[in-house]
């Protein structure tokens, strides 16, 4: 059957994505052959979502760079040569402090980027790890938001202020124990902001 109007956005994502049920293919296939205006629709959402995995995948490439030079300055800070007495006492209270922050709670903590781009493949995160997120704020108002973890049911499970700074969010989260899909949502501080905006949400995977 003939669809009786024009296809969504989500719609025409799913048909890119080959993710549209087979109850809807025929009649969005037949609709986008004998639509021009949809042809074109299709032609500019494929190029967003390739340049939108362009995108993540250099932001993938400079996030492990990061990491890597992190764990090289590391490396090199404990293998400074002649450490003083007294520097070696606070080398090694600096060292107290800071390990356990990596296994807080007895979890690891792994570090990644999220971007709200829309069509993105999902990112996959580990079980079982606290989660240190950097949020893609790009466009949005510094100033303070807050943050929410909510499952594929839309059920909250975590919830905290935070603030945009230099484009970013920074978020430490909590250890998600079961895999599935879930969601991290920027709304707009609740101070003066009664119908708590949603600002932005980020999509992953836990595994």
């Amino acid at each position: 059957m003939a669809m009786e109007s024009h296809p969504t956005e989500d719609e025409l994502e799913r048909f890119l994505l080959d993710q549209t049920p087979e109850e809807e293919l025929e009649s969005l296939e037949t609709h986008i052959l004998a639509c021009n205006a949809c042809v074109g629709r299709l032609e500019d959402l494929e190029v967003q979502i390739a340049a939108t995995r362009v995108a993540l995948r250099e932001l993938q490439q400079e996030q492990t760079a990061k990491a890597a030079a992190r764990e090289r300055s590391w490396r090199d800070w404990l293998t400074v040569p002649k450490l003083s007495m007294v520097g070696a006492v606070a080398a090694l209270a600096i060292g107290v402090a800071v390990v356990p922050n990596m296994m807080q709670h007895g979890a690891p903590v792994t570090e990644t980027s999220l971007s709200a781009y829309r069509g993105a493949e999902s990112s996959v995160l580990p079980a079982n790890h606290r989660l240190h997120v950097h949020l893609n704020a790009h466009d949005l108002a510094q100033g303070p938001v807050t943050a929410k973890l909510v499952d594929a049911r839309g059920s909250g499970i975590w919830e905290t202020a935070s603030q945009i700074r230099h484009e970013e969010v920074d978020l430490l989260v909590p250890s998600i124990k079961q895999p599935g899909s879930y969601l991290l949502q920027l709304y707009a501080s609740t101070q003066g902001n009664p119908e708590n905006e949603l600002l932005r949400e980020f999509a992953f995977e836990v595994k």
